[in-house]
Order: structure tokens, then C-alpha cells, then sequence
């Protein structure tokens, strides 16, 4: 079953080509589990968690590509990520390791877990319910995607980390460190995703 939905911006890219669905949507999930690889490496070495381009990726995974193919984008970075880590522990496929270790326990994981729920929001707000069709409903969706990576980040953070750590002491600490850095580029990581994909989506869909 092809994993691209009929409203997705990959779908209509593609419709008038002689591409095989599966084969195109195969295409798709390396690609952006990849480019999910490369970016988490462009990064500022913040502690504990680095500024990286995932989530800008992650938003337009979520926009263009919907929300069953995103979804099947992101578990494959995962288990990609975790392969890695398995056969060639020195490539750090995530923002900073790889493995299944790194994956359940790093301190960022909780970021990790939270590109599953929000390229389903953005991409299923985008889809079905045609929050492209403005700049502005985009960038609604954006932020409530990442309201949820948001929300399973700072979770992680405070149920499993904060009790087990002595570099931080408090929830205020903990949005010290996983919050407050990050508002303003992702702001910006936001308001660029958003004109990307409306341009794509005028082009593509001739709104």
C-alpha cells in the first residue's frame, strides 16, 4: 500500500509520472531519514541538548511529505539510527551517538520520540485538513507539532533525567537547559518552513 496520501505534496508531484508508488515512497524514506542524519550533525553543541536542523527537516517532512509517509520516515531514521549504532558505533547517525542505548537513554531521547507525534500532527493538519492553503494555518500547524516534540522532550527530560543527573536541580534548570535556548530559532526554523512549503505547494498544487 502506497503511504503517500493523495492530498501529500509528494503525491502530486509525482501523479502524472510513470513511478511505481511503493518504489517512490521507498525513495522518500531514505531520503528524509537521511537528511534527518546530515542535519542533526549541522548543529550548536549546547548542553545537554544541541541546536540542530532535525526539527526545520522534521516540519517539512511533516508538510510535505503527510503524515503516513513522515511517520514511516521517522521510524526509519530510528532504526537506522540504531543499526548504526550496532555495526559502526563511531557514526553518530543521531545529534550525538547512535545506538539502541542512545535511543532510550540520552538525554535529549525524549526529542527523539517526539519527531514521531509531531510530523503526525503536522503532516495529518496539512493533509486532511488543508492547513496549506495559508502561510499563517502553516505555521499553526508547525507550532502545534512542536508543541508535542516539545512535550515528550521536556518529559523525558524531567521524569528520567533531572532525578538522575547533578547539572540540574530544578524544573527551572530543566527549562533552562531544554527550553528557553531553543524559542527563538525555532520560531525562525518555523516562519522559514512555512514560506518553503507554501511556495512548493503553489507550484505543485497551483493554490
Amino acid at each position: 500500500m502506497a503511504l503517500a496520501s493523495h492530498n501529500s505534496l509528494v503525491f502530486n508531484t509525482s501523479k502524472n509520472k510513470s513511478f511505481d508508488p511503493i518504489l517512490r515512497d521507498f525513495i522518500f524514506v531514505i531520503f528524509g531519514s537521511i537528511l534527518l542524519a546530515v542535519s542533526a550533525q549541522y548543529k550548536v553543541p549546547l548542553f545537554p541538548v544541541p541546536a540542530t536542523l532535525q526539527s526545520f527537516v522534521v516540519m517539512l517532512i511533516g508538510t510535505v511529505y503527510g503524515w503516513r509517509l513522515g511517520a514511516a520516515t521517522i521510524l526509519a531514521y530510528w532504526f537506522e539510527g540504531i543499526a548504526v549504532g550496532i555495526l559502526f558505533s563511531f557514526l553518530p547517525w543521531f545529534a550525538n551517538g547512535s545506538g539502541l542505548a542512545y535511543f532510550l537513554t540520552a538525554p535529549t531521547a525524549g526529542f527523539l520520540w517526539g519527531f514521531l507525534p509531531m510530523v503526525l500532527i503536522i503532516g495529518y493538519l496539512s493533509d486532511n485538513l488543508e492547513f496549506r492553503k495559508s502561510p499563517l494555518m502553516l505555521m499553526i500547524a508547525l507550532i502545534m507539532g512542536q508543541i508535542f516534540l516539545y512535550a515528550f522532550g521536556l518529559a523525558q527530560a524531567y521524569l528520567w533525567i533531572l532525578p538522575a543527573v547533578t547539572w540540574m536541580n530544578n524544573t527551572d534548570d530543566l527549562l533552562n537547559l531544554y527550553l528557553y535556548p531553543f524559542i527563538f530559532g525555532d520560531l525562525l526554523k518555523t516562519f522559514a518552513a512555512s514560506m518553503l512549503t507554501w511556495e512548493i505547494a503553489n507550484r505543485v498544487l497551483k493554490y
